[in-house]
C-alpha cells in the first residue's frame, strides 16, 4: 500500500492533465483511507489482546 501511495505522489507531482490529476487524487485518498483503516485495525486488535490478557475472556459478556 505504501508503495502504491508513493508511486501516486509522483505521477500528481508530474502530471498535467486535469482529469488525470483529479482521478489520481481520488485513488491516492482512496489509498491513504486503506492504510488508515489498517492501522485502526492493528491498534484494535492489539487493545482486544491486551484486555482479554489482563481479564480474561469475561472482559466480553454474552448479551442474551
Amino acid at each position: 500500500m505504501k508503495v502504491q501511495r508513493t508511486n501516486l505522489l509522483k505521477q500528481l507531482k508530474y502530471e498535467k492533465n486535469e482529469d488525470k490529476i483529479s482521478k489520481l487524487e481520488v485513488e491516492l485518498a482512496d489509498v491513504e483511507n486503506e492504510i488508515d483503516l489498517i492501522y485502526v485495525a492493528r491498534e484494535g486488535e492489539a487493545h482486544i489482546k491486551w484486555l482479554t490478557s489482563e481479564f480474561g475472556e469475561d472482559v466480553f459478556p454474552d448479551r442474551d
